[in-house]
């Protein structure tokens, strides 16, 4: 059996419980490709109501919650940050989960590192928080400390700015040119290796067609929101307005 047959089987393990118990079961943190493989086994398991969450807005991994009863994820989200932000070093998201895996912990069971100004937030399962506050004390060789965090401040969640684009046509293939200033051909090259995701959907379609309030994520880019049309120009480009995450 293979990982993503593992995954399915897994996933409808998790269904059937739910719905011969009436109870919420939960998955691990899944990754874009992972909820892909989810939101396309739903429609043999939509007996069951499924939800899913990361911890805050926009996150891209999440976990998937079975069941009608309205039951907390068990996600924490914990504050790490430099003791001594003067001389800290200059602290990366890969910086952040290398130090994680290497307190033994699986990717499965933490979820977005958000970095804001060297701090880092991290969602994690909510077994595992106090292990993590307990051993997690440095990061490359600057000393850090973790805390449960009750909220993030949300200029931290939603960091994107609104930009003013135009394009030719709302073609995933032509947005995403234009958003990461990149040529046609390596927007499609994106888009055939298949790194291109909008709603948790992996798109593999050049010419798919993005809608008002469209999520994208591109693997190794970063992701965006498309907003709407404004206008259409004089020349026939359609003026439109998306919030990108930097």
């Amino acid at each position: 059996m293979n990982e993503e047959d593992f995954l399915k089987k897994r996933l409808l393990e998790l269904a059937d419980k739910a719905y011969s118990r009436n109870i919420c079961t939960f998955s691990n943190f899944l990754n874009l490709n992972e909820i892909d493989i989810l939101l396309k086994t739903y429609k043999d398991i939509n007996y069951i109501p499924m939800e899913l969450f990361g911890g805050a807005r926009y996150c891209e991994r999440k976990i998937a919650r079975f069941g009608s009863l309205d039951i907390s994820y068990p996600i924490d989200c914990l504050h790490i940050t430099p003791v001594q932000k003067k001389f800290s070093d200059k602290l990366t998201h890969r910086d952040f989960l290398g130090a994680l895996i290497n307190l033994g912990l699986k990717r499965e069971v933490l979820g977005d590192i958000i970095i804001f100004d060297n701090e880092g937030y991290l969602f994690c399962h909510n077994s595992i928080s106090n292990f993590i506050i307990e051993n997690l004390t440095r990061i490359k060789h600057t000393v850090v400390k973790c805390e449960l965090s009750k909220e993030i401040p949300e200029s931290i969640i939603d960091n994107s700015s609104e930009e003013t684009i135009q394009v030719p046509s709302l073609r995933l293939d032509a947005i995403i040119s234009e958003i990461y200033r990149i040529s046609r051909n390596q927007s499609q090259e994106i888009i055939r290796e298949k790194r291109a995701f909008v709603n948790g959907r992996l798109i593999e379609n050049n010419s798919h067609q993005l809608k008002d309030s469209d999520s994208v994520s591109v693997r190794g880019m970063g992701k965006f929101i498309f907003n709407k049309v404004n206008y259409t120009t004089k020349k026939g480009k359609l003026n439109t307005s998306v919030n990108v995450f930097r």
